[in-house]
């Protein structure tokens, strides 16, 4: 189980000096766990994943002045065990959430919150409200390349490298059920694979997801027009907190 974890332990020495820069400032809207706890898959040796959404100045955006999209992932050994971190900035979260894309549903609606806000639970319920078929793309691209990944291991350890087995396609199951679980049931399910499953059974899941893909009737795309709206609120707030501090 992940402990509350301060800011200041965290491996993210670009979103802190930037936080410290004259009129650069970018605010922390959530960060929340990903990666095999997220799952509730973790062992003894697993990484600590987080992904922290942040904000940059409305002022800048207005300005017209670079920022980044993203923050480099940085990883750290710490007492509780190796961080890895990155950063999305919210304006890149809500492009790639509107394009259905994998890792953006997971980092909107993971289950385990390390700083939560209100923000976040309200992000959470507007993807879960749309959730769409474009999504089978990106789903299915995550799980064939975990299963790619994994074979390759596979052959490397025949050649006498040491690899902890099955993780791959442990990984790869838990997306294609994942996806089955949203296009047949409009519904975000975080379920962990415990066993190790074998090739067939992730060709038998693949069959799977294709045929819920075929059947679902959930909408082909996401309403973009909430999300944009949503944003946009963001952008106002950030705009209005800005000016108070003239």
């Amino acid at each position: 189980m992940i402990e509350q974890i301060d800011f200041e332990d965290l491996p993210i020495s670009e979103l802190k000096a930037a936080k410290t820069a004259k009129g650069k400032g970018m605010k922390i809207l959530y960060i929340s766990c990903v990666g095999s706890h997220m799952w509730r898959m973790e062992s003894k040796e697993s990484d600590i994943d987080l992904v922290m959404i942040y904000t940059v100045s409305t002022r800048r955006i207005l300005r017209g002045e670079k920022f980044p999209a993203a923050i480099r992932q940085e990883m750290a050994a710490k007492e509780r065990g190796i961080y890895d971190t990155l950063g999305w900035e919210i304006g890149h979260l809500i492009d790639l959430l509107i394009k259905g894309n994998i890792n953006a549903i997971w980092y909107a609606t993971s289950p385990l919150v390390i700083m939560p806000s209100a923000l976040q639970e309200e992000l959470s319920a507007l993807v879960q409200a749309n959730l769409c078929r474009e999504s089978y793309h990106s789903i299915k691209g995550m799980a064939e390349s975990q299963i790619k990944s994994e074979t390759g291991q596979l052959k490397l350890s025949g050649a006498g490298l040491v690899k902890r087995p099955g993780k791959g396609y442990r990984t790869a199951l838990r997306s294609i059920n994942f996806g089955i679980e949203l296009l047949r049931e409009a519904r975000i399910s975080y379920e962990p694979v415990m066993h190790d499953p074998a090739l067939e059974e992730l060709k038998e899941g693949m069959n799977q997801l294709d045929e819920a893909y075929r059947q679902s009737m959930l909408p082909d795309l996401p309403d973009e027009d909430q999300f944009r709206d949503f944003l946009l609120g963001q952008r106002l707030k950030e705009m209005d907190e800005d000016a108070g501090k003239d």
